[in-house]
Parts: structure tokens; C-alpha cells; sequence
């Protein structure tokens, strides 16, 4: 019997369900949408705190400066504002959990603006965060590229583009038709090829609002301005950049042409306005029944997506929280998260003797470098310890001169970043470089958030006795007692460190701990 009213129960708020929905699916729309953004928004931000090591590196491989002479090199180019601003911002991922505030600000204003631009009027408002989920779908998928592309400031510049483009497209219809043609020629230098997207999505807006004469006079201008405004950029102001490049400048193209696959988030995020701007305008009407239940599952969707789509290589999060500590000089931290591992790769083994010395356990605790290790490999691409962590290895290991060789090499074809300017000046100091050291100091002290740590070492630059007294001097300087040697290191700097212990013969007993650690590990 207590089974029967159950049933009879459940019957019944089904029904009054039902009913709520049929008589105010507009209503029950709203919230529905509402709350699942905010469920896509909190598993969004959960899973980027989580991998907070990552976000954490996106202001380390990028700079900024506080001088009128850095703003200003950077209209050499199009699209100086949208970098200059992402730069601006990225600084802030030293915060990861404020990173992780304004990204979700960004695309929060990018899912307001889609809605109010396209999706009025009874259609499932729940698509406008399309653009968003594609961005942090792109964002949580760089993996490797944090490092190695060469357009830093990704984590904002993506998103702030899209928004431009939005914010653009918004200015042009407002606009009378005989004016609107100057804003692409405008915007174009300040963003660069989000200026274009804007006119796609006009041009689309164009072809499903206008009528007769009107609609071809705007699709033409459009596509016109679209063809024209960057080879006239190029001829007025940007003639030292290559052509071909004029219509992607601002986007990371340099960094997917041999990678096309990863566009496809991008793509889906600046191809979704042109899409929902086709959609003919009607007039306003009630919700159908069916879509809160369709919103329900484009919520369930959302949050799959997202929890699936990032990069999730463990050893690639397990580099990215060990050197997040290793800036912080936390050695307890990275052992606490290297030891245990028994599945390894050569960077996580290089950081793991480096923590193991500065614990003074090295001797007994190296790994050999033959012991379950696997290649650093993201996709079809592979990478050499070099590039993915030359500068720390080669630093933290004593080799001071083959971190500033290899800083400055990554730094011919990447952008400058804090993390390599640091182990720049931080050599120059240990050398006793002064001119090398203040031309380092110098950048870093009209950053932000690193003019003090500028200010300190200058301070020991000046001061011998209390750079002597410094932990990082103190671990490394007995490295250098050696006799001179001539060493070339190839492009390997996990092995490098060990065949350079292994053959290079040292006087302090740190250097003998070293070379005795590389007779061990060395059967390779």
C-alpha cells in the first residue's frame, strides 16, 4: 500500500510539473538558463583552479611593462591594443584564482552580448554560450603551447578579441551606412583581425534583416572593407610584415599552421555569431514547452565538455605545479609531488634531482634516467627537455651559463617572459655580470608585480656579503668549482646535466655529491 501512494505521488508532481511548465515555460526557461550557465561557469572555474599550476605559467612565459616606450612598440604591429591589454591581464595569472575571476568576467560579458545581439525573441538563449565554451575549450587544450608558442597572452587576448568583435559589430549597425565603412579601417590596427570578424557577422546581420537594394549595398561594403583594409594597412603603416598574414593578425596563426586541428575551438568561437546573426529576425514569442528540457541537456553537454575536453596529461600538470614552486624556491613542495612518481619523464626527473640536492638526499635518491620514463609529446609533436624547461634544469642543476645561453636562444623565437628574464639576471648576479644583471633588473623592475623581487636582488648585486648569505647562491655557487672545459650541450638538457657531471670533475663536495649522482644515473 505504501508503495502504491508513492507511485501515486510521484504521478502527481509530474503532473503539476507538467503543468507549470506548459502555462509558464517562459518563466521556468529563464531560470533553467540561468542556473545552467552558472553550473558551466562554476565547473569551468573548478576545473582551471584545479589545474592552477598551468594558468600560473601563463604569466610566466609572458611580460609587462609599466614604460610609455612598451606601449608604444607595440602599434609596430595590428592589433597593438588587444596585446597590450592581454598582457596586461595575463600578469595576473600569478594569482591563479583572479585569473580565473576575470576570465569568467570576459566570458560572461561575451555570453551577455551574443544573447542580446541574436538570441531575443523565444530562441533557446542557452546557445549564447557557445562562444565562451569554445574559448575555454581552445584555452584548456594549449597544453605544451603555454611554453613554446609564440603568441604569449592567449588566456585574455582570445577572449577580448571575440568581445571587440561583438562590441564593433554593435557600433556598425548603431552607425549611419555612409560612416560605418571607416570603423574597420579604424579598429584594424587596435585589434587587428577581429576588426574583420566584425564584418562578417554585419554582413551576416546584413543578409537576414535587410531588404532588396539596402542588403546589397551592405554586404558589399562589408565584404569589400574585408578584402581591401588590410592590404591598405599594410601599404600605409605595416609594409614590414608579410602579407599573406594581414587577415589573421591578432589571432595565434604562427602557432597553428602546422597544428590545424586546434583551430577548430577557435573557429567554432568566432564562427558562432556569423551563424546566429543569418538567423532571420521575428518577433517576440512565448517559450515552447520542450525548451527548458532542451536547455537541461545543452546544460548536461556544457559540463561534460568541460570537464573532458581539457589537456589532461598528468605529468604535464605535475611540471606545471612543481615549477610554480620551484619560483617560489619551495623544494619541499616539489619533492612532496615528484617522489612518489614511478611513470616519469626526463624534465620531472631533471626537477626531481634538483629538489633532491637542495635536500641534500641526491646521492642516495637520483633515479636512473632509463627507469620508466616516456617522451614529452602532446598530439603528433614531440619535445626535447630543452624547450620545455632548458632555462630551470640547467639553472637549478649549477649549469648558470648554459641557462642564460639557453633563455636567450628560446627567447630569438618566442617572446620575452619573466621566467627566463629572471634566470638571466639571476646568472648575471651569481657571475658577477653587473652590466648584464642591471640590463635584466632593469626590465623586471618596471613590471608589476616583480619590481620588488628587482629591487632585492639589485640589493645583493651591491651588496657581496648578503648575496654570500642568499639559499639560491649558497646551493649553487659551490657548483661552479671545476676546471674550465670546453662543453657544447645539445638540444637534451635533462641528459646534458648528467653527461656534464659525469666527465666534468669538481673540487667542492656539492660538485663531487654531482658527479658521483651522474655515475649512477648515466647508463643510458
Amino acid at each position: 500500500m505504501r508503495n502504491y501512494f508513492g507511485n501515486c505521488e510521484a504521478v502527481f508532481l509530474l503532473h503539476l510539473l507538467y503543468m507549470n511548465l506548459s502555462q509558464n515555460p517562459g518563466k521556468i526557461q529563464l531560470w533553467v538558463t540561468v542556473a545552467g550557465m552558472a553550473a558551466a561557469a562554476a565547473a569551468a572555474a573548478f576545473v582551471m583552479l584545479h589545474f592552477s599550476g598551468f594558468i600560473y605559467k601563463f604569466h610566466a612565459t609572458s611580460l609587462f611593462q609599466e614604460s610609455a616606450s612598451w606601449f608604444a612598440e607595440h602599434f609596430e604591429r595590428p592589433a597593438a591594443l588587444l596585446i597590450y591589454c592581454g598582457r596586461f591581464l595575463t600578469q595576473f595569472c600569478y594569482y591563479p584564482a583572479v585569473a580565473v575571476t576575470l576570465l569568467l568576467l570576459l566570458y560572461a560579458a561575451i555570453t551577455v552580448m551574443t544573447y542580446r545581439l541574436f538570441l531575443r525573441g523565444g530562441r533557446i538563449p542557452f546557445l549564447a554560450i557557445i562562444p565562451a565554451l569554445a574559448l575555454y575549450t581552445a584555452l584548456m587544450r594549449i597544453g605544451y603551447g603555454v611554453i613554446v608558442f609564440r603568441a604569449d597572452a592567449l588566456i585574455f587576448t582570445e577572449p577580448l578579441g571575440i568581445l571587440s568583435a561583438l562590441l564593433l559589430f554593435r557600433l556598425t549597425v548603431l552607425l549611419s551606412p555612409k560612416i560605418r565603412w571607416a570603423i574597420p579601417f579604424l579598429a584594424y590596427p587596435l585589434v587587428g583581425c577581429y576588426a574583420l570578424l566584425a564584418l562578417l557577422i554585419h554582413a551576416a546581420f546584413s543578409i537576414s534583416r535587410e531588404k532588396g537594394a539596402a542588403r546589397l549595398a551592405s554586404v558589399a561594403t562589408d565584404l569589400a572593407c574585408l578584402a581591401v583594409v588590410p592590404w591598405i594597412e599594410y601599404l600605409l603603416l605595416y609594409n614590414h610584415s608579410v602579407l599573406r598574414y594581414m587577415w589573421l593578425q591578432g589571432a595565434p596563426f604562427l602557432d597553428y599552421i602546422y597544428n590545424p586541428k586546434e583551430w577548430i575551438p577557435l573557429a567554432v568561437a568566432a564562427a558562432t555569431p556569423v551563424l546566429l546573426a543569418l538567423m532571420p529576425e521575428r518577433k517576440s514569442r512565448p517559450a515552447a514547452v520542450w525548451h527548458p528540457l532542451l536547455t537541461l541537456a545543452l546544460t548536461a553537454a556544457a559540463v561534460t565538455c568541460i570537464y573532458l575536453l581539457p589537456y589532461r596529461d598528468s605529468l604535464f600538470h605535475r611540471q606545471m605545479a612543481a615549477e610554480r614552486a620551484i619560483d617560489n624556491d619551495d623544494w619541499d613542495k616539489v619533492a612532496e609531488r615528484l617522489l612518489p612518481l614511478r611513470v616519469t619523464n626526463e624534465v620531472l626527473i631533471a626537477y626531481r634531482n634538483c629538489a633532491l640536492y637542495a635536500k641534500g638526499r641526491l646521492e642516495e635518491g637520483c633515479m636512473n634516467y632509463s627507469f620508466n620514463t616516456v617522451p614529452i609529446v602532446m598530439g603528433d609533436q614531440e619535445y626535447s627537455s630543452s624547450l620545455i624547461a632548458g632555462p630551470t634544469i640547467f639553472f637549478h642543476s649549477g649549469l648558470l651559463n648554459y641557462a642564460s645561453r639557453i633563455s636567450s636562444e628560446i627567447s630569438l623565437y618566442t617572446n620575452y617572459s619573466v621566467e627566463r628574464w629572471k634566470y638571466l639576471a639571476k646568472a648575471a648576479v651569481f657571475n658577477g655580470e653587473r652590466d648584464l644583471a642591471e640590463k635584466y633588473l632593469g626590465t623586471l623592475s618596471r613590471t608589476t608585480l616583480h619590481n620588488g623581487w628587482a629591487r632585492h636582488w639589485r640589493s645583493l648585486l651591491d651588496d657581496p656579503e648578503r648575496l654570500a648569505q642568499d639559499p639560491q647562491y649558497k646551493r649553487l655557487h659551490p657548483l661552479q668549482d671545476y676546471e674550465e672545459t670546453r662543453w657544447m650541450p645539445s638540444d637534451n638538457a635533462a641528459s646534458n646535466v648528467i653527461l656534464f657531471y659525469r666527465y666534468v670533475p669538481g673540487r667542492s663536495p656539492e660538485m663531487q655529491q654531482w658527479n658521483r649522482a651522474a655515475e649512477k644515473m648515466s647508463s643510458f
